[in-house]
């Protein structure tokens, strides 16, 4: 068969960073009603395509290289929730496989589907009884070659198909059935051989995985030249096949490995083999402090490759990162900040490479606001700086490690015949939704006279702590979120000089950000923004911390102040506790004010009684108002 080669146990290097990434645009190309989410996309003819799902239907949507919308149409080719998954572009078509799925279901009807985007018109759409998930669609001779999974006596099988180009008619049709669970995810085809990976359960109706990669001959789907495992050997392991490619005879794949045993607690594994399965190297890497990463896709340049993952716990955050072709980390940033709470990729192609830049599609979900997903678009450039203040952008290093060794073995395959019909497809395009063409947070561009008036020349340097209610009621889209997307944008304008601090209230206190200089605006953001909604609100812990911070940073020239954000949902103890100790705090020259994220008069009237009597002032907050109100409380003493 093939030789295995075997690693010391888990060393331990740090990869370094260098240049970083500049982002151009980020565009929001979902619709914000609706589920609405990426699952694939290729460049072509200086174009980016965009495909995924909206509610039950399926889209497609074609953008300018800037992010400019040119349109977005939807489809329904299913019953059943529909997805596409992969597509290529050919001339003035688009060809793609999909299938129609719900949830918890057995079921999966596919598509195959080629359709005239000049015209908008489908020029074919077929179909077939086999209950099948197609995964991805190849170019070959003058049709096409689909692979996918098949759902068949109660267990996952590999499928290969031959389409004719002019009409979608099946030519060819295989499939295998594996002694383990489930089949293949992504394939490549090269010098007529076609490469299937994915994972391949140990024992049926197991969790028991191995990421594994099978050679076919395009000519001859019967034809099995190869097939093996790619990941770690420990009886606890688990792990599944993100992407791969093939650079001259050497395959490169990206995994995701449970090496640990313990669920969602994943790390990205990278493989590189000769054709046969002979191991060049193996490395798992990890990034501190963070419970998870997972890779999605894998995308080869000339000195290169990146790799495009999601982390987990603390954080849901977007990783790109760029590898040699030995392995070694080059660079690798997180993006956040202004993505929702969880960021979402399933199975998939996301990212592509054009003219120097990297393009990124995936979907977001806003948890704390319990909101839809919601697809978008993002273009970066390698060594390019951004003043995109609508994201994150953090340079990151991953500790890197050997593999202990390898598995043995190759997969348990058996060719078996299914009764096969094939039919067109009775299918809807459907009118445009409501089009959203916008970024994900909205920056605005500011004219000069709008400059002038956030200006703060002539003002007081500014000791401001905020003291945030981080309770489960604070956790809505009209509270938390616009005082911090209000925050972010008036920091811009802020100087060196001025310093905020932060603390979080709920079952406890804590300090968040202590006396940061506002021209450190991504670390005031990055310190916010792992704020977490939960349990009750100990305010008077709160102000313990709050006027101890702002004490310790008191300057008789600056305008020294304390914000308290809150829904004002407090018991009657608590309001009596809050009285007497603000009261004892009147004359220490620190500036209390209340903002209240609620419009309940009952909670306005208690929290103004408390503030009349020590001398403070209480605004009611919304999204219309917020910004002027902070920016007075920011401006309110003189020089």
């Amino acid at each position: 068969m093939f030789m295995k080669r075997f690693f010391i146990i888990f060393f331990s290097l740090l990869a370094s960073t260098s240049s970083s990434f500049g982002q151009s645009f980020l565009k929001n190309i979902g619709n914000p009603a609706i589920d609405d989410g990426a699952t694939c996309m290729t460049m072509a003819q200086d174009q980016v395509f965009v495909a995924g799902y909206s509610g039950k239907e399926c889209y497609i949507a074609m953008l300018e290289l800037n992010g400019e919308l040119i349109w977005k149409k939807y489809f329904t080719f299913s019953e059943h929730r529909n997805f596409i998954s992969d597509m290529l572009v050919e001339e003035d078509y688009l060809v793609f496989c999909g299938y129609g799925h719900n949830a918890g279901t057995d079921v999966f009807d596919e598509f195959f589907v080629r359709y005239d985007y000049v015209n908008h018109q489908v020029d074919w759409a077929r179909k077939t009884a086999l209950n099948i998930k197609p995964n991805n669609i190849h170019p070959y001779d003058d049709g096409y070659i689909v692979t996918g999974d098949e759902y068949a006596k109660g267990k996952f099988g590999l499928s290969f198909f031959k389409l004719q180009s002019k009409n979608g008619r099946v030519n060819d049709f295989t499939t295998w059935y594996y002694m383990g669970h489930e089949s293949a995810s992504h394939s490549a085809i090269i010098n007529d051989i076609i490469y299937v990976g994915g994972r391949y359960g140990l024992k049926p109706r197991t969790d028991k995985y191995r990421a594994s990669l099978s050679q076919f001959k395009t000519s001859d789907f019967s034809q099995i030249q190869s097939n093996y495992f790619l990941n770690s050997k420990q009886d606890e392991a688990r792990a599944y096949l993100s992407d791969f490619f093939l650079r001259d005879d050497t395959i490169i794949a990206a995994c995701y490995s449970n090496n640990k045993g313990i669920d969602n607690q994943y790390s990205l594994s990278l493989i590189s083999t000769l054709l046969d399965g002979t191991v060049n190297w193996s490395y798992e890497y990890r990034l501190p402090n963070f419970s998870s990463l997972t890779s999605r896709d894998i995308l080869p340049v000339e000195d290169g490759f990146y790799v495009f993952g999601i982390t987990k716990s603390p954080e849901e955050q977007i990783l790109l990162a760029k590898f040699g072709f030995d392995g070694y980390l080059k660079n690798a940033q997180l993006f956040g900040a202004g993505y929702n709470d969880n960021v979402f990729m399933d199975q998939g192609s996301f990212i592509a490479a054009h003219k120097g830049s990297i393009y990124l599609a995936a979907q977001t979900k806003n948890l704390s606001a319990m909101g839809d997903y919601d697809s978008f678009l993002m273009r970066l450039k390698e060594g390019e700086t951004s003043d995109n203040a609508c994201s994150l952008i953090t340079a990151v290093a991953l500790d890197m490690y050997g593999y202990e060794e390898f598995i043995e073995g190759t997969l348990n395959l058996l060719e078996y015949d299914t009764s096969f019909k094939e039919m067109n497809i009775a299918y809807e395009q459907l009118s445009s939704k409501l089009e959203i063409d916008d970024y994900i947070c909205q920056q605005n561009i500011l004219e000069e006279e709008e400059k002038q008036a956030i200006s703060f020349e002539n003002i007081a340097f500014n000791n401001t702590v905020f003291l945030m209610d981080a309770s489960l009621s604070m956790n809505r889209p009209d509270r938390m979120p616009i005082l911090k997307k209000s925050l972010y944008r008036l920091l811009k304008f802020m100087r060196s000089e001025d310093k905020i601090s932060a603390i979080q209230f709920a079952d406890k206190a804590e300090v968040i950000a202590d006396a940061i200089s506002a021209a450190n605006m991504d670390e005031i953001k990055l310190k916010i923004d792992k704020l977490s909604s939960t349990g009750q609100s100990d305010i008077i812990a709160g102000l313990q911390l709050g006027y101890e911070l702002a004490k310790k940073h008191f300057s008789p020239e600056a305008n020294n102040r304390i914000i308290i954000t809150t829904d004002g949902d407090l018991s009657f103890d608590t309001q009596d506790k809050l009285r007497t100790f603000l009261n004892k705090k009147r004359d220490e020259n620190i500036v209390f004010t209340i903002l209240l994220f609620n419009n309940s008069s009952i909670y306005y009237q208690q929290l103004q009684q408390i503030a009349d009597e020590v001398d403070s002032q209480i605004f009611v907050v919304n999204p219309e108002n917020i910004e002027e109100i902070l920016l007075n409380e920011f401006r309110a003493k003189k020089q």
